[in-house]
């Protein structure tokens, strides 16, 4: 009796079972293709070559003519584009994506054969490079322009990383903006402008290109800080010292005559008592009216041409400014201001050129001398030549 009921048990789960079976199949047979489902050939050897703002793709055309074309995927599949294989005929595809930003992103070729039946994505990551690195990259900075006859000496910072090259374009002596066509490369750091105008502000650009990119990228123009500097006439301008500090005919005022020569030039006092005075102060009144200030960039010091014992000038600091300077201040590094420049000149040359990496305007010029190469005190100044531009007509 136990025999049978288990026996009938058994049926009855066996035929539960089976027809559980086959609810399951009707399940997943809109799932399952009859014969199996064909898979077309894959893409394969996908390069790219990055760029700005886009990526160039290269992959192989498949061999199989079954393969008609691919959808080329990006950006998390939501945007996409088709592609005809029957375009390549040369065997090699190239497809360049633009208008990208700059992040990474991850492009799927999926390739469909005539029936539509479509193949397993091959896939590349990659990383444009855009605005964010273009800002990343350094300009290079004027160190000088300085006219140089009719053309103007214009010296550069180093390139910087990734740098290509350097343009430039400026106003020439008729006023007209001038494309130059020659470009400063990366081992250089001076061109020169033929045909410049003086006093005029310049314009410059830098291409870059990383060294896995295909594409350089210049970046906007630079306008230059100050015009191109011109040597200028000082001739008229009024120049006092600290009182007691002139020797014989030796007065300040030939300093910026234009001559270097011994009978014009200033010499501070050989007299006992006065002559270890310092600071020596040189006061510069060059009488610009309002508005007509010159911006100072660099200025050439003119000692004693052939005994370096007499080149006696060592530490030097100079003031620009919209107010007169005493001569006679005692206590200038907290009446005078800010300094413009500042150094200790060498006795091995009778010139030393100092420049400003950015020009200083004002109506007056403070130059001190707060000590000498010499024991006994003394300055011997045979010529100073200015150079600069006037800001209020740069442009």
């Amino acid at each position: 009796m136990k025999k049978n009921i288990f026996t009938a048990l058994l049926i009855s789960t066996t035929a539960f079972i089976l027809a559980s079976c086959g609810g399951q199949d009707e399940i997943y047979k809109e799932w399952i293709k009859e014969g199996g489902y064909d898979y077309p050939a894959k893409a394969i050897n996908m390069t790219y070559l990055q760029g700005y703002q886009k990526i160039t793709l290269m992959w192989e055309k498949p061999m199989d003519p079954a393969v008609k074309r691919a959808i080329l995927y990006w950006d998390n599949y939501a945007k996409s584009r088709d592609i005809d294989y029957g375009d390549f005929a040369d065997g090699k595809v190239t497809i360049v994506v633009d208008s990208l930003e700059d992040r990474s992103y991850t492009f799927d070729v999926v390739n469909f054969d005539g029936e539509d039946n479509k193949s397993l994505p091959a896939e590349l990551t990659i990383s444009p490079y855009g605005d964010s690195w273009l800002i990343s990259r350094s300009e290079r900075a004027v160190v000088s322009a300085i006219m140089d006859g009719d053309d103007a000496k214009i010296e550069m910072t180093k390139a910087t990383d990734e740098m290509v090259a350097t343009r430039f374009r400026y106003k020439d002596a008729t006023g007209a903006w001038v494309d130059f066509k020659t470009l400063l490369k990366p081992g250089t750091n001076e061109i020169t402008l033929p045909g410049a105008l003086k006093g005029k502000r310049f314009e410059y650009s830098s291409a870059f290109c990383p060294s896995y990119g295909r594409d350089t990228v210049w970046r906007p123009w630079t306008i230059s800080n100050d015009g191109i500097s011109y040597k200028i006439n000082g001739s008229r301008w009024n120049v006092t010292v600290t009182t007691n500090q002139v020797f014989s005919e030796n007065y300040p005022d030939k300093i910026i005559d234009g001559k270097v020569a011994s009978a014009y030039r200033w010499h501070s006092s050989r007299t006992e008592g006065t002559s270890n005075i310092f600071p020596k102060i040189l006061s510069i009144d060059t009488g610009a009216s309002p508005g007509e200030e010159f911006a100072f960039t660099k200025f050439v010091f003119y000692e004693h041409p052939s005994t370096v014992s007499m080149r006696y000038i060592k530490n030097y600091v100079m003031f620009v400014g919209s107010s007169p300077y005493d001569p006679n201040a005692d206590d200038y590094t907290n009446t005078f201001g800010i300094p413009f420049l500042s150094g200790i000149m060498s006795t091995a040359n009778p010139t030393s050129e100092v420049v400003a990496s950015t020009g200083a305007t004002g109506r007056y010029i403070a130059i001190v001398f707060p000590n000498s190469w010499s024991s006994d005190g003394y300055i011997d100044l045979w010529e100073l030549e200015p150079y600069g531009y006037i800001p209020s007509q740069a442009d």
